[in-house]
């Protein structure tokens, strides 16, 4: 609620300059101050994803950065720019009086929709999209916000609508995170906006020939543009008995609810695979009560994507909870008859098990294309306005995009979001290349480690801070004489800034970034 007083003075006018935050009072609310290109802003100070303080962030341009997961607003107005926020943030009026700078709330609301048109009727086209995780419902709010007004159904596997895919190997399986939160949007937000979410449905063909998209009921719908995102298909464990009872999966809202419900006091689990949501789902299983082991076919954790030191840090954190690894083998097979009871790896040992959580990555979930090439590993290779064919736009986890380098895919939830919106826009009938610098955050043990850019390879890492000493460091990734990416702890700022300046093609040389630089005043320096 707030306060009878709504109009104070916050600070003079010259005591920020372009670029600052500061979160100010007014009465009893707290109010994020910012300027920008001599104008002050006042909006509120929480990010609408996660309720990071904004205060903490960045602001280049107009583009106010959040610090936990990179959502990004527009300070003028406080609309939502970039996913992982779905909404906007409230502002307030602001004044200028002699040299006070006063600002007066004028919201009760903590986050606001993007403007969006609503459905017409009269207008018979159809955009479908296949897939219900983070790219289709940015892509359906993307097409109202750019203008369509025609129909637009979602077919989703799933048996909810879009939901925060993410938090299901974290809060969510711990029981720290209640059912309500997990929806993306309420039935109610879908149904006024005439965006036709429908659940349970699985598609066994889509022919860009004839338009048509035939479902596992039989049913054949046709569409006049279609986006595929329908995500990735969990690998599973080779010559494992797949009808196994006891082995499972993370991949969805079900998955972690089952998990949550049998991973009570006692049980023993051993997850396959120490990828980032294999070691995310030991954490939480962990907390839960399991005794944890991991196995891992690599000498240490997540040695080719951060480097070993940042590797065996990660690892060292979930030593001191209890978890045991095995690493630098492989599973022979499982035990058991018609439930699991024991893992047995390469080198002789037999680990117990009450259950096994499988955590191999994915594969492009695709099979269901008709006419269309197929990459190697199973996406589909688009355009710089994420098309592939007529009418035929494809984001998220099966999409191979152009970037300067080559062609990409990525895998992560901040992607699928950025490449959902700039395709459904596209649909709508603007022409916007794709163009958004990868980013994707993981969660080990409570500390956040956030990863901007993108090297499948790497030469060199420069590092800033020691990752041995667990304080706060920045990782930075060498290929072919430049920095592709970067990894940082507790360096949420210059994360942020490493992502703005490879955004806007100004890295800094390999040889002056180990020299020492500051990525915020080099950021600045434009």
């Amino acid at each position: 609620m707030i306060a009878d007083y709504t109009e104070a003075a916050v600070c003079h006018v010259d005591d920020l300059v372009d670029g600052q935050l500061k979160e100010v009072r007014v009465g009893d609310t707290d109010v994020l101050l910012a300027r920008a290109d001599g104008q002050y802003y006042a909006l509120h100070p929480k990010c609408t994803h996660y309720q990071a303080p904004l205060a903490m962030g960045l602001l280049h341009g107009n583009r106010l950065v959040c610090p936990w997961h990179n959502a990004c607003f527009d300070v003028r107005d406080g609309h939502r720019l970039e996913a992982p926020a779905l909404n906007g943030l409230p502002t307030h009026e602001v004044r200028i009086e002699g040299d006070q700078v006063f600002v007066r709330l004028t919201t009760y609301k903590e986050s606001l929709e993007n403007p969006m048109v609503a459905p017409d009727e009269a207008n018979a086209t159809v955009y479908t999209i296949v897939g219900g995780g983070g790219a289709g419902a940015f892509a359906a709010e993307a097409m109202r916000e750019a203008g369509f007004t025609g129909k637009i159904v979602m077919l989703t596997e799933s048996q909810e609508g879009p939901y925060d895919r993410p938090n299901c190997s974290k809060d969510y399986l711990q029981g720290k995170a209640p059912d309500e939160w997990m929806p993306l949007r309420t039935d109610e937000f879908y149904k006024n906006y005439g965006i036709e979410v429908r659940t349970g449905q699985h598609v066994t063909s889509l022919d860009p020939t004839t338009k048509q998209i035939e479902l596992a009921s039989g049913e054949t719908l046709t569409y006049d543009k279609a986006l595929l995102c329908s995500g990735g298909k969990p690998n599973t464990l080779l010559g494992s008995n797949a009808d196994m009872k006891g082995v499972y999966m993370l991949r969805s809202l079900h998955d972690s609810q089952h998990l949550r419900e049998i991973s009570h006091q006692g049980k023993r689990v051993v997850i396959v695979g120490s990828s980032f949501i294999g070691l995310e789902g030991a954490m939480s299983l962990r907390k839960l009560g399991c005794e944890v082991e991991v196995v891992g076919t690599e000498p240490v954790p997540f040695a080719r994507t951060l480097g070993e030191k940042i590797g065996r840090l990660m690892q060292g954190w979930h030593e001191k909870e209890g978890i045991r690894f095995h690493l630098d083998c492989k599973v022979e097979r499982l035990e058991g008859g018609d439930s699991v009871n024991a893992v047995v790896l390469n080198n002789g040992q037999r680990l117990p098990a009450d259950f096994v959580l499988l955590g191999l990555g994915v594969k492009p979930n695709t099979d269901f294309l008709k006419g269309v090439t197929l990459e190697d590993d199973g996406g589909v290779k688009t355009d710089e306005y994420l098309k592939l064919a007529d009418d035929l736009y494809a984001a998220g986890d099966i999409a191979h995009y152009p970037a300067a380098d080559g062609f990409q895919r990525i895998e992560h939830w901040k992607v699928a979001g950025l490449q959902g919106y700039n395709a459904g826009i596209n649909m709508a009938g603007q022409e916007e290349p794709y163009q958004a610098v990868p980013f994707f955050w993981t969660n080990q043990q409570g500390k956040r480690i956030n990863y901007v850019g993108h090297a499948d390879h790497f030469e060199d890492i420069i590092y800033d801070g020691n990752p041995e000493t667990d304080e706060a460091f920045l990782a930075l990734y060498v290929q072919d004489n430049v920095i592709k990416a970067a990894a940082g702890l507790k360096r949420d700022q210059d994360i942020i800034a490493i992502r703005e300046l490879m955004r806007e093609g100004r890295m800094p040389s390999v040889d002056a970034v180990r020299q020492g630089i500051n990525w915020v005043d080099v950021l600045k320096k434009a």
